[in-house]
């Protein structure tokens, strides 16, 4: 069985790569406890898109940061799968967080298949446009490989929770 560090599965990737439908099968296979990281930043301090447009990106990262911190020490008693929004490692103090706290997986996914999603496309910071995506995407790959400790291809959401935990050897045979 693979060490969590700190009970914690922390899943990164692109924005519509899957890291909420991925979580939320691999937390109920787990019998763990599921958090979005952007459901509890909304609860916690109001919309995404008015937190970007009234304070900014960098005032933004920071909430964020605050956040996986806070859920990482309030959840570490038990298993707990985090959905980490898309641009979360590209701020170093959450990539500290991250390497520290929790056992990080990427998910990667097909950006066409992405892109043909109109509701990926609508959030911030893509903001509706396509080559945003595509630049973004370049960025962050390799802030993204070299955050992971893991790194699975989701094309089909109940497969790729299956191999993680295959792989990670989570449940016992």
């Amino acid at each position: 069985m693979a060490e969590l560090k700190n009970n914690t599965i922390a899943l990164i990737g692109m924005t519509g790569c899957g890291k909420s439908s991925v979580g939320r099968i691999l937390a109920k296979k787990l019998g763990a406890v599921f958090v979005d990281l952007d459901d509890e930043i909304i609860r916690r301090h109001g919309e995404i898109k008015k937190i970007f447009s009234g304070l900014g990106e960098e005032a933004f990262r920071k909430i964020e940061a605050e956040t996986l911190r806070d859920i990482t020490f309030e959840n570490s008693e038990k298993i707990t799968v985090l959905s980490c929004g898309g641009g979360l490692p590209t701020y170093e103090p959450s990539r500290e967080l991250l390497s520290e706290m929790c056992t990080v997986v990427w998910l990667r996914r097909n950006a066409d298949s992405v892109l043909a999603d109109k509701n990926v496309l609508e959030r911030p910071p893509i903001n509706g446009d396509p080559e945003n995506y595509r630049r973004l995407l370049e960025i962050r790959y390799p802030i993204y490989r070299k955050t992971a400790d893991y790194s699975f291809y989701n094309a089909f959401p109940q497969r790729t929770a299956a191999t993680i935990v295959k792989k990670l050897e989570l449940i016992k045979k």
